[in-house]
């Protein structure tokens, strides 16, 4: 069992003092939390606590964001994971929950393990990923450290980002797309390891998927510099009968539903197949987002308020915090015989239908809201003035 170090509480202290290197590891407030995120309704209603709790009210607070300093830590394998003393690193403010539970229960630790010997060393650098490239997880989990890096580089913390070179490439694409200056460095994670006399660990701007507010600012900032003109605004998520090996579920009358929803007026759109230039534009302006639950829905994350969103078949409580989030309406329509198809370690396919009829009626009654909100818009609050680090 790989026992990690949990750096969560490490001693919260200044700038100057966090990077001095006097704690092996220390935070930096950057930003108080942003408060509670009013729940939203679900679009109809569904059984089941884990479907509804996200949609109920919810004392949790955003959370304060913070900077993790990390001083003579070893970077390496497949995910560019920290190691003090030959132990994992965790942080809840840099990770999400899951990573520590795969740590402690030793869980395929060829994703995150790593004894490749230290061929490098860089007096400092910025570490936003872990093993799990699937790209709903890099969407909410690493892609939002960017804007914070973004934020540091400009009150003056500069250093390059740390990659594995067998990341995807879109990571170094759209790191370079929102911090046009950064630096970014690569290893070979089967050659070598990385030391690195002081990590940088930006917050996830998120904590169990509800998010800070400084992230809708920074995506509106992010939507302004995508001119508009796309052709359309109500968008399908299709898989295209593309199956990835790991994939453990597989909608069987997919060719079915989706020509309901083309008849509805949605653009089938596999979001992998095009540049995130154009996903960006596309989201941020779609009204009607239908799907598979997956990563492709989580494009979402970028859409206005008021968008409608349904789902076919429910994995986790990710897209309703993001329906709350970003004010959106989610229905989900789960599997003809009513049970979600849940993601397992261990790999083992799912099939399922979705009922043609029920997808039908669901997603008219989103269309017919979209349209009703276009032509009265619901209430906005409107873009969100930059925010300020606390430095």
């Amino acid at each position: 069992m790989a026992v990690s170090i949990d750096l969560s509480q490490a001693d919260r202290v200044s700038l100057a003092e966090a990077m001095g290197g006097a704690h092996r590891a220390a935070r930096v407030k950057l930003m108080p939390s942003s408060g509670a995120i009013p729940p939203r309704p679900m679009l109809w209603p569904r059984e089941g606590a884990a479907l509804n709790a996200p949609h109920e009210p919810d004392p949790a607070m955003t959370p304060d964001i913070d900077l993790l300093v990390v001083h003579r830590a070893i970077v390496g394998g497949m995910g560019a994971h920290l190691k003090l003393d030959d132990r994992p690193v965790y942080a809840e403010q840099a990770y999400p929950y899951y990573i520590k539970h795969w740590y402690d229960h030793d869980l395929t630790p060829e994703a995150w393990d790593f004894r490749a010997p230290v061929r490098l060393s860089l007096p400092r650098a910025f570490v936003i990923t872990h093993f799990n490239y699937v790209w709903g997880h890099w969407l909410t989990e690493m892609y939002p450290k960017l804007f914070l890096i973004r934020m540091l580089i400009e009150a003056g913390v500069v250093a390059p980002l740390l990659l594995p070179a067998s990341a995807p490439a879109y990571m170094a694409k759209i790191a370079r797309s929102v911090i046009p200056d950064l630096e970014i460095i690569t290893y070979n994670s089967r050659r070598q390891a990385v030391e690195v006399g002081a990590v940088l660990l930006p917050h996830m701007l998120h904590k169990d998927y509800r998010f800070h507010d400084v992230l809708r600012a920074e995506l509106q900032r992010e939507a302004a510099r995508h001119p508009r003109g796309e052709g359309y605004d109500k968008v399908f998520v299709s898989r295209g009968r593309a199956r990835a090996p790991w994939s453990f579920r597989e909608m069987e009358n997919d060719v079915e539903i989706e020509a309901i929803a083309k008849a509805l007026g949605l653009t089938p759109l596999r979001p992998e197949t095009l540049p995130w230039e154009r996903q960006a534009r596309i989201f941020s302006r779609a009204r009607v987002v239908a799907g598979e639950f997956g990563s492709g829905l989580h494009n979402a994350l970028l859409s206005p308020a008021g968008c409608q969103v349904v789902s076919l078949n429910w994995v986790t409580d990710v897209q309703s915090r993001i329906a709350n989030f970003r004010r959106h309406d989610v229905g989900y329509i789960l599997p003809e015989d009513g049970e979600a198809r849940l993601h397992s370690i261990t790999p083992r396919k799912q099939p399922f239908r979705i009922d043609p009829e029920a997808f039908r009626r669901g997603l008219s009654l989103a269309v017919e809201r979209a349209e009703a909100r276009a032509a009265t818009p619901m209430e906005d609050p409107g873009p969100i003035a930059p925010m300020a680090l606390g430095l």
